[in-house]
């Protein structure tokens, strides 16, 4: 047990602060494309997109109850922790597997310079935490 432990604390701490900086990579690479940086970015992007979908499905959830003065409760009237969790699994799924579709049709559609790809990438790649963000203020 405490092997697996330190692995996915290993795998966390390699995995997670590069999820979580890539939109700044984005952003950087749009002023200043790099051809070279495209293939990792379309491999890994999903990863990252997986992980703010996660993020916000949950952050959001939560907040909404803490407006209404009921965080607390809030994963027992969610159906405790085996409906949370699996709930939470869902949305990274999502995140991951909507966002490498949409990057498939965004290399498959786009014809433009390497600056306009470095720029427009990250709507695609980010496409399934924008549909959270609407799904969010629908259902809050």
């Amino acid at each position: 047990m405490m092997r697996w432990l330190k692995e996915m604390l290993l795998l966390n701490i390699l995995l997670v602060p590069p999820m979580a900086f890539l939109p700044l990579v984005c952003v950087r690479l749009a002023f200043r494309p790099e051809p070279g940086a495209a293939v990792p970015l379309v491999f890994f992007a999903p990863l990252s997109a997986g992980f703010w979908t996660l993020l916000y499905s949950q952050l959001s959830s939560a907040r909404v109850w803490q407006k209404a003065g009921r965080l607390h409760e809030w994963r027992r009237d969610h159906g405790g922790i085996f409906h949370t969790v699996p709930r939470a699994c869902g949305w990274l799924a999502f995140g991951i597997v909507g966002s490498f579709l949409a990057e498939i049709a965004f290399c498959a559609l786009f014809r433009g310079s390497p600056q306009m790809w470095f720029a427009l990438f990250p709507l695609a790649s980010y496409s399934p935490l924008f549909a959270c963000w609407l799904w969010r203020r629908k259902h809050a």
